[in-house]
């Protein structure tokens, strides 16, 4: 996949962009030719170990499509079972309905039997009075309506059972196949996970000293701040909604991303020497991660060392980012709102625990998440 190009593919056709077509057009070419590059340095395979990584990267991808997949077939199952129960009560209302009907319709038959076939002439012959004859001509067929109607009715009722019966079967049959295509995936998740876990056995074998673990980490830091700048720069076209909140005017009242334990403080110096640019959360796998406010997705996909990651432009060179996740919800060029679901908890990019790397960015300098963040 095109990682980067796709990005600024989405985002240019937006028309929030104030640029002519042509000019949008030429931009784009531009862009393409930046990022391509970039693109290439950034996926180069330059040893064993990069070829470990984008293992790990295909591993990876393959796991987070599948989360998707079971979350979207769960959800379908969830709606069928619902249209399920709601067809079985119909289905019984109508069965009711039907039996009601049912006595109604033997006891007209039964009357007709009893009047016979000729219930208008029997009621001439044996009466006297006209005026009496009439009434009971215009009550006959007030009766013989009414029983039309009733069996109209039982009819229609028989149809109806009929069509709901016919759906019971057809979601019935559908939740089958669900079910079926659920245990598949489920398994082709196991399996997907046990590969990934061979890639990082062979890749800790490569990190073991402690001057591998460090240019791995320093590598990993470029990757983003590269990524970072290149969006930023690409980005600075683009034009927020005039009913956008200012980020800055939302420090120290945001909500954090996801609930759970800080593993590390904003600019803590870690073992190696490297200082922490960002707070990772930690909590359980699948858990929803939240956009903290309201900001445009300008990267929804893998980045080697953060996994899948979630970068939010929130205007005014703000930028939220969010990475590690086990899936992303949210494509490349949508809206989202303060404290909609924009990922899953996860552990991508190589991590032996599941949390989100959180971070907050001005003009591509990162900034302390806990002052913008309450709790």
């Amino acid at each position: 996949m095109k990682l980067l190009v796709i990005v600024f593919s989405a985002l240019l056709a937006l028309p929030a962009i104030a640029q002519s077509e042509q000019e949008q057009q030429e931009r784009l070419r531009e862009i393409k030719e930046r990022i391509e590059t970039l693109q290439e340095e950034l996926n180069q395979v330059r040893s064993e170990r990069d070829q470990l990584l984008k293992d790990l990267e295909s591993n990876e991808r393959d796991i987070s499509e599948l989360h998707k997949r079971i979350d979207k077939i769960k959800n379908d199952m969830r709606s069928r079972t619902d249209k399920l129960q709601e067809l079985k009560k119909e289905q019984q209302q109508l069965e009711e309905s039907r039996r009601s009907m049912q006595r109604r319709v033997e006891q007209e038959v039964a009357a007709a039997y009893r009047l016979g076939r000729q219930e208008q002439v029997k009621l001439l012959l044996n009466q006297q009075d006209p005026q009496h004859i009439a009434r009971q001509l215009r009550y006959h067929e007030y009766f013989l309506q009414e029983r039309s109607r009733v069996i109209d009715d039982y009819l229609e009722t028989l149809a109806d059972l009929d069509t709901v019966s016919t759906s019971i079967r057809r979601e019935r049959d559908t939740l089958d196949t669900e079910r079926r295509q659920l245990e598949e995936r489920q398994r082709q998740l196991v399996n997907a996970r046990q590969s990934r876990q061979a890639t990082l056995d062979k890749l800790a074998a490569q990190l073991a000293d402690k001057s591998g673990e460090l240019k791995r980490l320093q590598g990993d830091r470029n990757r983003l701040q590269r990524l970072v700048d290149e969006v930023g720069r690409a980005i600075a076209a683009l034009v927020n909604p005039e009913d956008q909140k200012p980020f800055a005017k939302q420090r120290g009242h945001m909500q954090w991303p996801v609930k759970g334990r800080r593993a590390n403080a904003f600019g803590q110096r870690r073992s190696n020497g490297i200082t922490w640019k960002g707070i990772t959360i930690r909590a359980g796998e699948g858990t929803p991660v939240h956009a903290i406010h309201r900001g445009r997705v300008v990267f929804s996909d893998y980045l080697r060392g953060q996994g899948m990651l979630m970068i939010l432009d929130h205007g005014d060179g703000y930028m939220s980012l969010y990475a590690h996740n086990q899936s992303l919800t949210r494509s490349l060029g949508e809206w989202v709102e303060r404290g909609e679901t924009i990922a899953r908890v996860g552990n991508s990019g190589g991590l032996d625990y599941s949390g989100v790397y959180f971070e907050i960015r001005h003009r591509g300098k990162p900034q302390d998440p806990t002052v913008w963040c309450r709790g």
